[in-house]
């Protein structure tokens, strides 16, 4: 059973902070869109134009339970709780799930010249913003812990993550 699960919107630090603690516990790392690409061996932007938005995220789906089910870290895709099964698989494990969460002009700021991100290329400012808010509710429904990412460094929520990771864990399994 994964032990953290990691979610938040495109360049919130998922990856970033998955990996420090990854380091920090001794897991292995699965980042979602890192273990999609490696599996069907293209970019994420190859993988939308071959099968679309709707192809990627059934391989995200697959990705998500296949990790749930491993003892890691998992740093899950931005648009993951975008679909009602991976809510469903992310309120069913007993992982703690931790929002990484930044204001959208620092979000798009942080992936404005990523190319490996499809959906964000095609948006301008306000269509990003308009994204970020249309998934926030998403976010708070499966997450047990919200943190702000903003204006802290990566090693500071790795240490908010240990912290107060056994009180989100003792208080998913009470729920």
């Amino acid at each position: 059973m994964a032990r953290l699960v990691l979610v938040g919107f495109m360049g919130a630090g998922k990856t970033t902070i998955g990996r420090l603690l990854a380091q920090e516990t001794n897991l292995p790392l699965i980042d979602l869109d890192e273990k999609i690409v490696a599996d069907n061996q293209q970019t994420i932007p190859e993988i939308f134009a071959a099968v679309g938005e709707v192809g990627f995220r059934r391989l995200e789906t697959q990705a998500l339970k296949a990790a749930l089910n491993d003892d890691v870290v998992v740093a899950t895709g931005g648009g993951v709780v975008t679909q009602a099964i991976n809510r469903q698989l992310l309120q069913d494990t007993l992982a703690p799930i931790i929002y990484l969460k930044a204001p959208a002009p620092v979000l798009n700021q942080r992936v404005a010249n990523d190319t490996n991100r499809p959906i964000a290329a095609k948006l301008d400012a306000a269509g990003f913003a308009e994204l970020v808010a249309s998934r926030e509710a998403f976010y708070q429904e499966v997450s047990d812990l919200t943190l702000l990412t903003a204006e802290v460094t990566p090693e500071t929520i790795v240490a908010t993550i240990k912290a107060q990771v056994l009180q989100a864990r003792n208080s998913k399994n009470h729920n």
